[in-house]
């Protein structure tokens, strides 16, 4: 025969005025008094209850195991709340789980709202780590091209002034605009000969291609999808798929294009920011608005940060923060030209003369991991 379930007495934080009962109230003597879910309605009511009631000694035990866990979570998430947040590792991460979700397409469950959910925390880290972001166009080492086109249409379209759902759009678009040539560009990554026709096809449909699959993973904002089948479009009618010119593009499907273009050529190798930055102002990366390539050049300056620099003592230097004026960034100096490097960064400033920016200079000349340079943009949230 079965032992009736044993009772013990009731911590007083189980019985709270005005809130619900977590746990059947017994008497001593296993009398049921009030059931789980009731209210305790009067402090003279509970004054009573606390000389007598007690509960189940298995479900009180199992809700204070409850209690202790949920006190040790919100602790865990206090603690990481004032733990300094560093961009430069967020993108690392976030362009992990974007390289996931474009490889895998619609066999991801959920894809939409992953992508947008992703677009929100990227508009968080431009917001507060803007220069971090910036640099991490530069020294995350990541393959995931359209997170480093994401990550400047967030801070072109702030610099615009867009309104939160159009940037929105515009951020989406940029995370998603290759979904349907993922694979493709995998391979063409290692691939030494031209594309073959099928991967021309292949590479001239996918703007119409990804956008039908973002529709078929739920996307219903039209002008994601606008702007995903116009993204290779160009003003001078010769871009792709439907040959569009000038103003029968939409403005932010010109920016994409800008963007796009301008990170494909910022990811070559050897290639310095402040030369493709030169390229794109003369023309030579394609006929893009002046509008947008003045926009880009003043949100990027001539010494971005995450770029490297020489300086006039003949220090090796990254870029950290843009300064009051272009040519006079806030600085790091890494080591000298013809020596090792330092054990630890020494901050310059570059308004003195000993200390001012003489030329941009390949990542090569600073002689260290990019991993080591990813503290200099750590940051408490504010």
């Amino acid at each position: 025969m079965s032992q009736p379930p044993s009772k013990i007495k009731l911590p007083g934080r189980f019985l709270r005025v005005g809130e619900q009962l977590t746990v059947d109230v017994y008497a001593k003597n296993g009398f049921l008094l009030l059931k789980k879910g009731h209210y305790v309605l009067t402090p003279e009511q509970r004054e009573r209850l606390m000389d007598v009631a007690h509960g189940d000694a298995e479900e009180v035990a199992v809700r204070l195991e409850r209690e202790r866990l949920d006190r040790a979570a919100q602790r865990e998430r206090e603690a990481a709340s004032t733990v300094p947040k560093n961009p430069l590792v967020e993108v690392g991460f976030m362009a992990g789980r974007l390289e996931a979700l474009l490889l895998h397409g619609l066999a991801v469950p959920g894809l939409a709202g992953r992508l947008e959910e992703m677009a929100e925390e990227l508009l968080l880290l431009t917001q507060r780590f803007r220069d971090g972001m910036l640099a991490s166009l530069f020294l995350v080492p990541v393959r995931s091209h359209s997170l480093k086109v994401a990550t400047l249409l967030a801070l072109l379209g702030r610099r615009q002034g867009l309104e939160p759902s159009r940037l929105h759009s515009l951020v989406c678009a940029g995370l998603s605009m290759n979904v349907a040539i993922s694979q493709l560009l995998n391979q063409l990554g290692v691939q030494r000969q031209a594309m073959t026709l099928n991967q021309q096809d292949e590479m001239y449909a996918h703007p119409v291609m990804s956008s039908a699959i973002l529709r078929e993973a739920g996307v219903v904002d039209e002008h994601w999808h606008l702007l995903v089948q116009t993204h290779h479009e160009q003003d001078d009618g010769q871009g792709y798929p439907a040959g569009l010119r000038g103003e029968e593009i939409h403005p932010d499907a010109r920016l994409l294009a800008l963007v796009d273009s301008l990170c494909e050529h910022l990811q070559q190798d050897g290639v310095l920011p402040s030369q493709v930055m030169a390229s794109l102002f003369r023309g030579e990366l394609g006929p893009f608005a002046p509008a947008l390539v003045s926009l880009l050049i003043k949100e990027m300056g001539i010494y971005p940060p995450g770029s490297f620099v020489r300086l006039a003592n003949n220090e090796i230097a990254v870029v950290t923060h843009s300064g009051d004026k272009a040519n006079q960034p806030r600085v790091a100096a890494l080591r000298k030209l013809d020596g090792p490097p330092y054990a630890d960064v020494l901050l310059r400033d570059t308004r003195q003369p000993a200390y001012r920016v003489v030329e941009a200079v390949a990542a090569a000349s600073a002689a260290v991991k990019p991993a080591y340079l990813t503290r200099l943009w750590t940051s408490r949230l504010g």
